[in-house]
């Protein structure tokens, strides 16, 4: 629990479980008494700010004064009853990104009066993770109206990613939604890249199984780990390779050959879904995968000029039981290689599967 103190923050709360944040990642973490939670320092500020350069999670910032009454607390909560009911409203939510809770995060102001004086507020903040998602849950409680200025939203150190809750006055926040739930609102914020749309010159892949393309070439050659390839082969199982066709379905390392492996295991789209493919070089899409590696590789100046995409939709287990969804693409220019990963829906399976990328020695 936070001290009664004017402008006070918490000490530094070191985190069980780091909490990704739009590309970054944090062991630490403040809860300052104005209403926001920030990972590097503590803040005493208490005029809004959300456009300053730093990572910062605002569920109200305006000036309160706990030295009254209320009271300011937070925990590091990983009790089953807790992880389900994050996980349940996370589902909510994003009911198309897979994610079962492994920590949850919980700041809450009970009853805090303004500064000056006027009624008080009670709102809460979940930050409710794993080790590969993170979202963010507000929940507004009695929130008085006030004369001082206030925000509530999120933003980035880099301003990249950022929102401000619209709401016309403070106590519209206990009445307003993103999510279409009273009082509550809910963010996606790990950075997770979002699956690119399908496009222009896209190529569907017969219904075949473990079947394989005819040799694609390249019209920006691919770098991958000091060999360059002209060409590559989607191989319906879940992998690329640069030199052959590859029918696999039994996932297999240390094969002597190159390969990237986004989910390699037995999918069948002689049942449904679709496999496709294009090389695209458009602005839109040019752009869409600069930033994202830009978020992610911050100190590496890369501009793309090529963006080859591969996408598996709804594509089904070859023994059945649910379908996988995910994509993968190669962003390059002639002088740097990325690979971009994205997932959609991917049902469990009891078949062998892999994901991994390989090279030959």
């Amino acid at each position: 629990m936070n001290r009664p103190a004017e402008d006070g923050s918490s000490d530094v709360i070191f985190l069980r479980q780091p909490f990704k944040y739009f590309g970054r990642t944090y062991n630490q973490i403040f809860v300052n008494n104005n209403g926001y939670l920030t990972f590097t320092e503590p803040l005493s500020a208490y005029t809004p700010f959300l456009d300053s350069p730093r990572d910062i999670i605002a569920p109200l910032c305006t000036r309160i004064d706990n030295r009254h009454s209320g009271s300011i607390s937070y925990r590091e909560d990983t009790s089953t009853a807790v992880l389900a009911h994050v996980t349940a409203a996370v589902k909510q939510c994003f009911p198309n990104i897979p994610f079962a809770a492994t920590t949850a995060f919980v700041a809450t102001w009970d009853s805090v009066p303004y500064y000056n004086g006027g009624g008080v507020v009670t709102f809460q903040v979940v930050l409710a993770y794993n080790v590969h998602r993170s979202f963010i849950l507000i929940y507004y409680g009695d929130i008085a109206e006030t004369e001082q200025p206030w925000q509530a939203g999120y933003n980035t150190v880099d301003s990249a990613s950022s929102f401000t809750i619209p709401a016309a006055s403070v106590p519209e926040l206990s009445s307003s939604s993103n999510i279409n739930v009273t009082a509550c609102w809910s963010f996606h914020v790990d950075g997770s890249p979002k699956p690119l749309p399908f496009g222009n010159g896209e190529r569907v892949k017969p219904r075949l199984d473990n079947g394989s393309s005819e040799a694609i070439t390249l019209q920006q050659p691919f770098k991958f780990f000091g060999r360059t390839h002209n060409q590559t082969f989607v191989n319906n199982n879940g992998h690329l390779t640069f030199t052959e066709p590859l029918s696999d379905y039994i996932p297999l390392l240390n094969s002597g050959r190159d390969i990237v492996a986004p989910l390699w295991t037995h999918l069948d789209n002689r049942r449904g879904g679709t496999i496709s493919y294009r090389e695209d070089t458009s602005s839109a899409v040019l752009e869409l995968v600069t930033a994202a590696i830009d978020q992610y590789f911050p100190n590496i100046t890369f501009a793309a000029t090529s963006a080859f995409v591969v996408t598996w939709d709804s594509v089904p287990y070859h023994s059945g039981g649910g379908v996988a969804t995910f994509q993968m693409v190669f962003v390059s220019n002639v002088h740097r290689s990325f690979i971009l990963i994205n997932y959609g829906d991917i049902a469990e399976t009891e078949q062998m599967w892999l994901v991994s990328g390989d090279r030959s020695l």
